[in-house]
């Protein structure tokens, strides 16, 4: 039956390919000489328009595939008639099998009790054949046992039913008894077990290897030179993934000196400095330090060190010293123990100290010193986008805390909750939006200026001054509409949305702008533009801010 087909679909190549020296386009209709089996022929979703033999030669082959896969097993071609650029295939459908019966000759298989099949056969309606004889197969390929064969032999085909004989040899489970890596001989040993999740009890299949290549992708110090393969010997599975190192690490900075009115020299400008996987382990050290006069000062130094002693614990630690003018210093010491759940979710316990000195008695303003704790969970989750900017498709970090605060007026019990969120809408290849929200919450029985929360700038809200907003509570959302012009560079528009609460007041917060992020070389550069919107919807020409991001990568 099947040389058959194949026969008529040859001669018909053979008759059109001559006529395709001549012609674009061919329509292609499926006929019957009965209606019934017209009814079925209308009820199959073929493509119509072909530009050429080879195309319609495929669909006709498609068309028999699907007609036996629902129990048409001895379709055939009838005949082939053209008129100009239009050809009709006449289908002969025959007898049409609407039960398969199976019959198992190694009934006590543990792939057939899984399917709760009992006795040596059993009756199945034609459609599911298929489907059934390929979940056998991808299951047993699940189980890592990749070699396995699920074949039906003696099939005959009697009264409507179609018989066969189930055989389904189950070959060795492999297990991935070694890891390479080629490319790069310092990647770090403790990925395998706590990122990729290979052990020495790891079954390999193929969604193991697609599992390894996305996290592989995902990895910010690595690059992948190809996709991973598998060597099988007799008694081994060697599973070889192929990376090589990325410059992930950053600088960027701009330092110049001036003197104060007592002719004392003065630094200002800005380092941001991130090194990534300088010690091959896949940590984060990162140094940041912003010095505007001798109006603030800010210094920060953090670390991050994954999967220690070969475990899913990561801790992060951080110091930083804020100085505002003349008013106060603040000291603060952070600290969190994460414990990754997979490669998307974190959970972990977090712990800070803060200190804060007033340089300066003044009873007009509301800042003391003070001390303070607190203590707190985390839980982040992230989705990566995989795009050439690494960004997230979706993120989620919250943090809240209890804690306690001691000054010199009295001591107060405290809890505070910090949430970062963002999320892209892909509305096609070039155009996305992206939501971020930041809120964060601080409740006491009083308040202190130089404990609140310290917003605004290029990091939070755009077109303020850097940490220019003392609020208690505050939360405000970051819209962009990115417009992808190249690979390496997309326009956005800026429009941020915040409310706060300060000690005093509450206020609402706007503000729009144009922005272009691109890349050249070993450089990124982020140049923006963002204007305060006033309560008049009027913009305020005088706070318009422009913003210059020059990252180079090493």
């Amino acid at each position: 039956m099947k040389q058959k087909v194949t026969l008529f679909i040859l001669l018909f190549s053979t008759t059109i390919s001559l006529n395709s020296l001549f012609a674009q386009k061919y329509t292609l209709t499926l006929s019957s000489k009965t209606a019934a089996e017209l009814s079925v022929l209308h009820k199959i979703d073929y493509q119509k328009k072909h530009k050429d033999s080879l195309s319609i030669y495929n669909e006709l082959d498609r068309v028999s595939s699907y007609l036996k896969k629902i129990g048409y097993f001895s379709n055939t071609i009838n005949s082939v008639s053209k008129d100009l650029n239009n050809f009709t295939v006449i289908f002969q459908l025959n007898e049409r099998i609407e039960n398969a019966v199976l019959i198992f000759k190694n009934p006590s298989s543990s792939l057939l009790k899984e399917f709760n099949f009992e006795g040596n056969s059993i009756t199945i309606p034609i459609e599911k054949l298929q489907q059934i004889l390929s979940t056998f197969s991808k299951n047993l390929e699940k189980d890592g046992k990749s070699f396995s064969k699920v074949q039906l032999t003696d099939v005959s085909i009697k009264s409507k039913k179609l018989y066969g004989t189930l055989i389904i040899e189950e070959s060795k489970k492999r297990i991935i008894t070694k890891t390479i890596v080629k490319g790069y001989k310092d990647f770090p040993k403790s990925y395998f077990k706590n990122y990729y999740n290979i052990n020495r009890n790891t079954i390999f299949n193929k969604q193991k290897l697609e599992t390894i290549k996305r996290l592989s992708n995902n990895l910010s110090f690595v690059e992948e030179i190809k996709p991973p393969e598998i060597l099988f010997t007799k008694d081994s599975t060697y599973l070889y993934i192929y990376l090589k190192k990325r410059n992930s690490s950053s600088f960027n900075g701009l330092i110049n000196f001036s003197s104060n009115e007592s002719g004392n020299l003065i630094f200002n400008g800005h380092i941001d400095l991130k090194l990534n996987n300088i010690f091959n382990t896949g940590e984060n050290l990162n140094l940041f330090w912003n010095s505007i006069g001798e109006e603030k000062q800010e210094f920060e130094l953090s670390l991050n060190t994954p999967y220690i002693l070969n475990s899913k614990i990561s801790p992060d630690i951080s110091f930083s010293i804020y100085k505002q003018d003349s008013t106060f210093i603040n000291t603060k010491f952070n600290t969190n123990i994460n414990y990754s759940i997979n490669e998307k979710s974190k959970i972990g316990l977090t712990f800070s100290l803060e200190d804060s000195e007033k340089l300066i008695n003044d009873s007009k303003n509301n800042v003391y010193t003070f001390n303070n704790f607190f203590l707190g969970t985390t839980f982040q989750f992230n989705i990566p986008k995989n795009d050439f900017f690494r960004n997230d498709k979706f993120s989620f970090d919250i943090n809240p805390s209890i804690g306690k605060r001691t000054s010199l007026i009295e001591s107060s019990n405290q809890f505070k909750i910090h949430l970062n969120t963002s999320y892209i809408f892909d509305i096609n290849n070039r155009n996305s939006i992206f939501i971020r929200n930041n809120t964060g919450y601080l409740n006491s029985t009083n308040f202190i200026e130089n404990e609140l929360f310290r917003i605004g700038g290029s990091k939070s809200i755009r077109g303020f001054n850097e940490q220019s907003i003392f609020a208690k509570d505050y939360t405000f959302f970051n819209i962009e509409y990115r417009y992808v012009t190249s690979e390496k560079s997309y326009l956005y528009s800026i429009t941020d949305i915040g409310k706060i609460n300060t000690t005093i007041k509450s206020e609402d917060l706007l503000s729009i702008g144009l922005g272009y992020l691109f890349t050249s070389r070993n450089s990124q550069i982020n140049l923006s533009v963002a204007s305060i919107l006033n309560t008049n919807t009027k913009i305020d020409l005088k706070s318009t801010q422009l913003s210059l991001n020059w990252k180079n990568f090493f």
